[in-house]
Order: C-alpha cells, then structure tokens, then sequence
C-alpha cells in the first residue's frame, strides 16, 4: 500500500503543457496555503519545491503581497548581484532599472500580480516607444538585456519563495540584432599605417592592426605585459569608465583597470617584428617625456599614456582614430572595426577559427563562427574553388 504524504510533503506532477508542477503546503502568516512552482524537467521542478520548503521550515515565507516589483528589485540588485558583478555590469544593472523599471507601471506593480501577458505588453510597448527621452524605441538588443535583468530578479524571487514561478520565462523575445561587419580592406589598412606614421598613437594603431585587441584592452597594456625577447603580449587587463562612488559630485566617472571581459579574454598574442620594433622606439620617446615631465608624471607603467602618465581616455582615442580616418580618406569607422578587421583578415588567408577564436579571446568557437558566418562561409568557396580547380583544371 501507498504511503500517505504527510501535510507540507509535496508533490510533482507533469503537466500536458510539457512542464512539470510542484505543490506543497506551506504555512504563512499562521495560516495554511498552497504553493505551486514549475520546471521543465522534474529536477528542476523538485529543486524549486525543495526551496519553497526549505523555506518554510525557517518560517522565511511571507506574503510580501505589498511588495512592489521595483522594491524586490532593487533588493536583488543590492544584496545577490552586488557583489558578484562586475562593477561595469552591475552599474548598467542599475542604470536599466533607474531609467525602466522604478516608478514605471510595471514597477509599480506587486510581484506577486505580476503576470506574463503583463510583461510581455510591456517589453513590446518598448520596443515602439521606450526611450527614456521619449525620442523612439529600445532596440532589440536593448529589450533583451532588459529581460536578463528581470528574468533574475524574478528567478531569485521563486527560489525566496516570494512567487511560485517565474512569469517572464514565457515571454517572447524580440529576435537577437545581427551587426553588419565593415571591415577595412588591406588597401586601406595599408593607407591606414602611412598617414599613422607621423601621429602619437601610430605604435597604438600598429599593434591594433597586428592584435585585433579590444579598445580597452589596448588602452590597459603595461610594458611587464610585453616579453620583448620571446615576442609576446599577454592581456591582462582592461581599461573601463566607472561610476566614481568617492567623488561628491552627481555622476562622476572615473577610469580604472579591470579584470577583462571573460577568462578566455586573458590571452598571450604573438607580436611580429614590426610590432616589436615600433614598440622599442615608443619605450625610448616615452622614458624622454617622463624625464621632461617628471614632476607631474604618474608612472603606472602604461604603454600607451597622456603625457603626464594618466590613461588615455577611450572617447580621446575614438577622436584621433576617427581623425586618421580622414585623413587618409576612408569612410569613417568604429574603433572595434579595426578588431574585425584582424579577424576578417585572417579569415581570408585560410586561417581557421579556433586559432582566430584563441586571438581574440572569444569566450567559445561559437562565438567567433556567429561573428563571422559570412566570412567563414567565403573561405569555404575559396576552398572548394582551389580544389575544383587542382583535380580538374591542372
């Protein structure tokens, strides 16, 4: 015979939507009531039951009915993410729930009201009009790194039991935005180099052209990153625009080193003899301008520095960039399309893209082959064309 569950046990069922449910009961407010959560699979169902009940034996559920969604939010944001974040992520975390989320309707709305429909009506009036200027919509990418920050908030919610499941799971998505990739041709990366040569950031843009490293990491490399005899660079760290919490003055950035944007991103690129020899030169001008500024030069053995020592601000070298461009008269660009530009060449001389992967410090394969789809494709003509033309017209 069966045992009988006793009372707050629990069960898990599947449902003929495809997910499983998980009830129990718990006590609230001295009071019995019925919780449910859902999951995909069974596991993730019976996890989710299991921290409902967890909590109840603490006598940590509530009904928090009052709650306002921007209130739990900005709790999480505070007390779970704070400290897990990059300063730079959790930053644009709370920038995103300042500008859309607090005193919106939705914000305004208890979590435990909060429905999809709701959500859903919300993430597409974004998308015709959701600027915080009032000037048009969020763009899909925008909209999407919008529902990551509350998709966690309200993951974080069931597993406190504070609702029984995570509303914005059915929502959906607006499709992700591909950039077009527009690459400078050698002829111009060659015209590039020329008109460079006469310029305070020519080492810079050599190294870019020969790296493909990201702006902030360019702007972050010290001279003990360099191994001069064995030809190498080892990325370390990145440049990043941080809010200055010391300053008293509203809104104060400052610029700091940081760990870079993943663990793959720590790499060591080999550096070709031109590269080296640019870097030499640069070494011995820059020791001459700390002798001449020596008393206002703050040495934080940067490579590429402001003449008193301090880091070149990313908006500085987007300036100067942008006026090399002239110059030499191409059409004007993005400074990360110099770090396409590196992949894309490579790509056309045959390289594969675990090796162009490994360069650039993409987080996985899959990220490189998204980027460079058209790319790869090309060279697999190119490759097909060689060998049709080896077997039949040699």
């Amino acid at each position: 015979m069966a045992k009988k569950r006793s009372n707050g046990e629990g069960s898990i069922y599947p449902r003929k939507n495809g997910l499983w449910c998980g009830c129990c009961t718990v006590i609230i407010n001295g009071k019995e009531k019925k919780k449910y959560v859902y999951g995909k699979t069974q596991k993730i169902a019976k996890d989710k039951l299991k921290a409902i009940q967890d909590s109840n034996l603490r006598g940590t559920i509530s009904e928090n009915s009052s709650m306002f969604f921007e209130d739990w939010m900005y709790e999480w944001l505070v007390n779970y993410k704070k400290l897990i974040l990059k300063q730079t992520t959790y930053e644009n975390y709370m920038i995103y729930f300042g500008t859309h989320i607090k005193n919106s309707k939705l914000g305004k709305t208890q979590i435990s009201k909060l429905t999809t429909t709701q959500l859903q009506a919300y993430y597409n009036e974004k998308l015709v009009n959701g600027r915080s200027d009032g000037k048009g919509k969020l763009s899909n990418r925008s909209v999407r790194y919008l529902h990551i920050i509350i998709h966690g908030a309200l993951e974080q919610a069931v597993r406190n039991g504070l609702i029984s499941k995570n509303v914005s799971s059915a929502a959906v998505l607006p499709a992700r935005e591909v950039k077009e990739i527009v690459p400078l041709s050698t002829d111009e990366v060659k015209k590039l180099i020329e008109v460079a040569k006469d310029s305070s950031i020519y080492t810079l843009i050599l190294l870019e052209i020969f790296s493909g490293l990201r702006k902030g990491e360019i702007l972050a490399i010290t001279w003990n990153a360099i191994n001069f005899d064995e030809k190498k660079l080892y990325v370390r760290h990145s440049l990043c625009r941080v809010l200055d919490t010391e300053n008293t003055v509203a809104n104060k950035y400052k610029l700091i080193l940081m760990e870079p944007k993943t663990s793959k991103s720590k790499r060591c690129i080999p550096l070709n003899d031109m590269v080296i020899a640019a870097l030499k030169k640069h070494k011995k001008y820059q020791n001459e301008e700390k002798i001449r500024n020596r008393d206002i030069y703050n040495d934080q053995d940067l490579v590429f520095a402001m003449p008193d020592g301090n880091f070149i601000c990313p908006r500085k070298l987007l300036r100067m960039f942008h006026s090399l461009l002239k110059k030499a008269g191409i059409e004007r660009k993005r400074f990360h399309d110099m770090r396409h530009t590196f992949a894309s060449i490579l790509l056309n001389e045959g390289e594969s893209p675990k090796v162009i992967q490994e360069l650039m410090g993409h987080s996985s394969i899959s990220t490189t082959i998204d980027i460079y789809t058209h790319l790869i494709h090309e060279t697999k003509v190119k490759s097909i064309d060689k060998l049709t033309d080896k077997i039949i017209n040699s």
